[in-house]
């Protein structure tokens, strides 16, 4: 039985072993039971973090392990494959190095690794799932509470998915205080929910935009003027999706027929201009990467792209000139 100690909220806590019974009994609140079937001597490395009802971990195992177990209860889990040497099933279906899995509640499966695997599990509380697809009308995102063990086949939502959560381990290791603030927390989830509802949803079908031009600019207006009214306060895609009434694709196809622009990059643009405000008239003690993490930004070195990309200065220069 693995162990059931509550972690920080958003902090990321890692674990070494050298013994696979003790590497199972490392993921917190999972039943799982590991066997070890090739010679050597084991390595795992397995780092996690909770938000909320979010479970995020990253497991790297060096030797064919047969996994076999449960998630916590009322978790839906998606797996994502970072990195794979040798072949390894999931619930004896091939894996390969791009591919995935998911399997809904009550949680069980098998997976047996290769030589060498590093991949990436998300355990969502079945009762975010339905708060999420009521709020945003994700309807494909509902399967992922009751959907059978099985493989994920390689996708571009599927790759924009395993971007997300590698950058935010690699971030993490990096420098994880940004992430303690709730708005970073906050922003990363949706991000996250996004990213599984478009691997979860099918490309066509639900959510097609709105029949009229009139329509689209209606539902631009309401997000945008949801925004406005928030100028000082970051707004995350299913806020708008809420406000608007519409599932996240319309979003998305209302926004570029309107702007140009996705609803994304709308709300990065809207977020850089309020970091950049503050920093104008931030107090000597202000640290640039806690006015960034406020709005939202934990990855910080992506975070200074961005913004130099925007305003043709670092962030530390808009600092130093509004202090002058």
């Amino acid at each position: 039985m693995s162990l059931c100690t509550d972690p920080a909220q958003g902090a990321l806590q890692r674990r070494r072993t050298d013994d696979a019974d003790e590497h199972a009994e490392s993921l917190r609140r999972w039943d799982q039971h590991y066997e070890q079937l090739t010679p050597g001597r084991f390595s795992g490395d397995l780092a996690e973090a909770w938000i909320d009802d979010v479970q995020v971990f990253r497991e790297v195992t060096n030797q064919v392990v047969l996994q076999s177990g449960r998630s916590w209860p009322g978790a839906c889990t998606i797996g994502v494959v970072l990195a794979m040497q040798g072949e390894g099933t999931f619930c004896d279906q091939p894996l390969s190095a791009r591919s995935g899995f998911v399997f809904g509640a009550p949680g069980e499966f098998t997976l047996r690794t290769p030589e060498r695997l590093d991949v990436v599990g998300i355990a969502v509380s079945a009762s975010l799932v339905d708060k999420t697809v009521e709020a945003t009308s994700e309807t494909g995102f509902a399967a992922l509470t009751h959907v059978r063990p099985g493989t994920l086949p390689p996708s571009e939502e599927l790759d924009a998915l395993r971007h997300l959560v590698r950058t935010f381990f690699e971030a993490m290791e990096t420098d994880p205080a940004p992430f303690r603030a709730v708005q970073a927390q906050r922003d990363f989830v949706s991000s996250l929910l996004g990213a599984i509802a478009a691997v979860a949803s099918p490309s066509t079908g639900a959510g097609q935009p709105p029949a009229s031009a009139r329509a689209r600019s209606r539902v631009v207006d309401l997000a945008r003027s949801h925004i406005l009214d928030r100028r000082d306060m970051p707004v995350t895609v299913a806020d708008l999706c809420v406000e608007a009434g519409v599932s996240r694709r319309t979003l998305q196809y209302s926004f570029q027929e309107v702007l140009g622009v996705s609803p994304v990059q709308y709300l990065r643009a809207v977020r850089l201009n309020g970091v950049r405000r503050e920093l104008k008239r931030a107090g000597p003690g202000e640290r640039v990467g806690d006015v960034a993490a406020r709005w939202g930004f934990w990855h910080l070195s992506q975070f200074s792209a961005d913004y130099r990309r925007m305003f043709g200065e670092l962030p530390s220069e808009t600092r130093r000139s509004g202090r002058a």
